[in-house]
């Protein structure tokens, strides 16, 4: 019998197929990994600005009222919101652009190896 000529090539691009379906999990995996990141660091910000205005409003009771501490837990916690805002949005972006490409190289593997001749 005789052999295929392009089986070792066929081989290698399945190979490097794998590597690129491999490569695109682990982005997954990374991406949720970041995004919970942000998430954990959002809501401990979240609940320590909470603290903070329990807190202040319980100093407002026994003292004078300082309304530009409560202006600036809110300017704060709305500048936190819109870091952590942007970086989801970032990190989506940049997903997006490398899950795209890695599927233009998956589909250009797949197309070289599927024009290989069986001879």
């Amino acid at each position: 019998m005789q052999r295929d000529k392009s089986a070792d090539q066929r081989l290698e691009l399945a190979r490097q197929i794998s590597q690129k379906e491999y490569h695109h999990d682990e982005l997954g995996q990374e991406k949720r990994n970041i995004q919970n990141q942000i998430e954990n660091f959002q809501n401990q910000m979240e609940q320590s600005f909470r603290l903070e205005e329990a807190h202040y409003d319980s100093f407002k009771e026994t003292s004078d009222p300082l309304g530009w501490e409560s202006v600036a837990y809110r300017e704060v916690s709305k500048a936190i919101q819109r870091l952590t805002s942007n970086q989801t949005e970032q990190l989506e972006q940049d997903y997006r652009i490398e899950n795209n490409q890695l599927q233009d190289e998956i589909e250009t593997l797949h197309q070289e190896r599927n024009a290989l001749p069986w001879d």
